[in-house]
């Protein structure tokens, strides 16, 4: 199978801040650390997005999150992030009132400088975290 190396390098990239959401908290932290080695500075893009694609490929929940991000091509954005599934249907197929703003799109992205952190801004209000791996700010981009 062909690996899409620069969607699957976003994809550990972008999956860090929800691994706590998708794992259990032990699976969570040792998967987010081995992430964080394989993303800081790799010399060799091919290489390190196969060994990312077998780290993700890893567990059920995982896994639908890379192929759903790298479906995103060439955006490459979280599935919580991308078009269909931020839109709403109220039950029973009813329309939406008018004059409900309903979800955003196009939430601000946020990259470690180093290369290994991705964070979607869900709004305006939520700061912007610092790198976990680095502790330094994410600058937008």
């Amino acid at each position: 199978m062909e690996t899409d190396s620069t969607g699957v390098i976003e994809a550990a990239r972008a999956i860090r801040p929800y691994l706590p959401r998708l794992l259990a908290p032990a699976a969570a932290h040792a998967l987010d650390h081995q992430l964080a080695a394989e993303l800081t500075d790799p010399a060799d893009p091919a290489a390190t997005a196969r060994q990312l694609r077998a780290l993700l490929d890893g567990q059920a929940d995982t896994a639908w999150f890379l192929a759903e991000v790298l479906r995103d091509a060439p955006d490459y954005r979280p599935p919580y992030h991308q078009p269909h599934y931020l839109s709403r249907q109220p039950p029973g197929g009813r329309a939406i009132p008018p004059g409900d703003p309903g979800p955003v799109g196009g939430a601000a992205r946020f990259t470690c400088p180093r290369g290994d952190y991705v964070w979607y801004r869900p709004d305006v209000a939520t700061p912007v975290p610092a790198c976990p791996t680095h502790q330094t700010p994410l600058v937008r981009g």
